[in-house]
């Protein structure tokens, strides 16, 4: 079940946004103190601000955490720790980043009877999704071929070990990794001292303290339409956001078409193990950490609309916004009343 992420937009102006991606970076003056640090990491970009009152350049330590995070947990790089648990490596053994997010994913599928599950790698590489190949859709025999070696209860950590029901199972923690990411490095900024900072890893956000205008810091939300493809040029909306992360999950942008012309997106329902269809676009979650946000932003995206809505009912702790179509083609939005406070537009 991998998500698309809405937003990348990183080029900012002093005046600017992150608009899943773009960041108000306040003005001059006394935001001059702020240091801003892009680059590439686990397939996707970063954009990460920051205001340390000791003045350090701390490129060196963010770019050496993200190079460990994308050896331990990365599904592509063929000789991460996790590459070599889905091989059944003998010799691996899962680590502190491994162990926790698989405990934040059981915690959330179980809560979301199973909309959630990081079991699903084998069949995001029967549907080709993420590939170079032409996406395809699955026979209902292939299906159930796969379905023996899948679901997130046939796996877990006992004595330190990875425990497989099935060889063939395997683990792909895209849909939680980076925010997970952004909450470790939102942790070494903690660590250093600084107070004030937004990461944005693959357009997942954690963020804290004050902008360098002083407020809150200013996330824009992409309106999800389909040729909304520059990451802020069209938003939807502007949400004012500190101590919280943010993500947002949608299929708008992150689908392919197979040779037949069928849409194939990027969010596979666990239940039919098939990509979900519903009419809810796009699905913006704030929580207490990024990779709850995360979890619960693609969860969202599995279960549609009224199931989300529901969901959220029974989280007071989250906060989200849902943006979904109608039949004449227009949109709808639901926000939920916690989160009314921080739309700014």
């Amino acid at each position: 079940m991998r998500k698309g992420k809405i937003g990348r937009m990183l080029s900012i102006g002093l005046s600017g946004l992150l608009g899943i991606g773009c960041v108000s970076q306040g003005g001059s003056g006394e935001g001059s103190s702020y240091t801003t640090v892009d680059g590439f990491t686990q397939g996707s970009t970063y954009h990460i601000v920051y205001n340390d009152p000791q003045g350090r350049d701390l490129r060196t330590p963010i770019e050496e955490l993200l190079e460990d995070f994308d050896n331990s947990m990365s599904v592509y790089n063929p000789s991460s720790l996790l590459t070599r648990l889905n091989r059944n490596d003998p010799a691996a053994v899962p680590d502190r980043w491994i162990a926790e997010c698989l405990a934040i994913a059981r915690r959330i599928s179980d809560d979301t009877d199973g909309a959630f599950d990081i079991t699903l790698r084998p069949l995001i590489e029967a549907y080709r999704i993420g590939s170079d190949d032409t996406p395809r859709l699955l026979s209902q025999r292939e299906i159930d071929s796969i379905r023996v070696f899948t679901g997130y209860r046939k796996a877990r950590i006992e004595g330190g070990r990875l425990v497989k029901s099935d060889p063939r199972l395997a683990l792909d923690f895209n849909a939680i990794a980076q925010g997970y990411s952004a909450d470790l490095m939102g942790a070494m900024f903690d660590s250093l001292g600084v107070a004030d900072y937004l990461v944005e890893i693959g357009g997942e956000i954690l963020c804290r303290g004050r902008n360098p205008q002083g407020g809150e810091w200013r996330v824009g939300i992409d309106r999800p339409i389909e040729g909304n493809l520059v990451p802020g040029e069209e938003l939807q909306t502007i949400l004012k956001l500190s101590d919280r992360g943010l993500v947002t999950s949608g299929n708008y942008r992150k689908f392919a078409y197979d040779e037949n012309g069928n849409k194939v997106t990027h969010t596979i329902d666990p239940h039919t193990l098939r990509p979900a269809v519903h009419n809810l676009l796009s699905a913006t979650i704030i929580a207490p950490t990024a990779a709850v946000a995360d979890g619960y932003a693609t969860a969202c995206m599995v279960l549609g609309l009224e199931r989300s809505k529901a969901l959220l009912a029974r989280h007071p702790e989250l906060e989200g916004y849902l943006v979904f179509g109608l039949h004449d083609g227009s949109m709808g939005v639901y926000t939920t009343p916690n989160l009314a406070k921080r739309i700014s537009k």
